[in-house]
């Protein structure tokens, strides 16, 4: 069972990781935004492993707030296989959240080989894997022990990189680049006691399988990777492919404006004997995946 979620040691010990997250991403946007707004081509955000939810959370931020931009989203390999070899040369921010993935190499090599401008940020690669980088332009993340919060800090980064590019104006930016400004930190106690009872459910689970929308999909995949490190089976299935099983246990992730899905797969879940365990965001969509992150780290401490 989880502590009390207000004084508990675990969550001064999740504020100071969390803090020093908010730190580094916060002092390292402005190379980011730099980048951005100095490209040209075709903007590719690319992702490996856990970097999905940094990735993910730049281009819905660019994507929905700027429509002037029409960035691409796409796993490494994908890209350097069939995408980058096909265009004009790109501009690439790529997010890892493992610095000694093959795919870094091959992306790296297809990007020289078309002339496209690439920003990889990731965890310090070892020494054979950097020397292959050197004509790479790399943002290097501290070493942690969990790659869960290596997602975090990518996260957090791409949150404030969002934010603060191209001079984006309007009500919804600007209260985002608020909300970033003021950090999460502080909001932890609140966020844990209110999803605490479902966090305590699925601490009680053997095996879960997570769910949602592909808007939340990044995030599942953290619960995924939680879930295995912490010894139990887990795996993630979209909710438009989701068939609740008798006895199963399923792991709903939403937004608030989704609330009709988490009512239609709760119900069909009691028809088939299945139990659903949700967490349903009410904050706004796009920084929503840090909320989830944080409550997966949750899991860990």
């Amino acid at each position: 069972m989880l502590q009390s979620t207000r004084d508990s040691p675990g969550l001064e010990y999740i504020g100071r990781l969390v803090s020093r997250a908010e730190e580094w991403a916060w002092r390292n946007k402005d190379p980011v935004v730099e980048f951005l707004e100095s490209s040209s081509g075709e903007l590719v955000f690319i992702y490996n492993r856990l970097g999905y939810t940094a990735a993910s959370i730049l281009y819905w931020i660019i994507t929905t707030l700027n429509p002037s931009k029409q960035p691409v989203i796409q796993d490494s390999d994908t890209i350097a296989y069939y995408r980058l070899v096909y265009r004009e040369p790109s501009t690439i921010v790529y997010f890892t959240t493992t610095g000694n993935d093959p795919a870094l190499i091959r992306l790296c090599d297809a990007a020289r080989l078309t002339g496209s401008n690439v920003l990889l940020i990731t965890p310090p690669p070892p020494e054979p894997v950097s020397s292959m980088l050197r004509d790479t332009r790399v943002l290097e993340i501290p070493y942690m022990k969990e790659e869960v919060l290596t997602a975090l800090t990518e996260s957090l980064l791409a949150l404030y990189v969002g934010v603060e590019a191209y001079g984006l104006k309007g009500f919804r930016i600007d209260r985002l680049r608020e909300n970033a400004r003021e950090g999460f930190r502080e909001i932890l106690g609140e966020l844990y006691s209110k999803y605490g009872e479902a966090l305590n459910q699925l601490c009680r689970a053997d095996t879960i399988t997570i769910t949602s929308t592909r808007f939340l999909e990044p995030a599942g995949y953290v619960f995924v990777e939680v879930f295995r490190e912490v010894g139990k089976n887990a795996s993630y299935i979209p909710v438009s492919l989701l068939k609740p099983r008798r006895g199963e246990k399923i792991l709903l992730l939403a937004n608030s404006v989704e609330e009709h899905l988490v009512r239609e797969k709760k119900m069909k879940a009691l028809l088939s004997g299945a139990q659903v365990i949700d967490i349903v965001m009410n904050t706004d969509p796009l920084e929503s995946p840090i909320y989830l992150i944080l409550l997966a780290i949750r899991l860990l401490h």
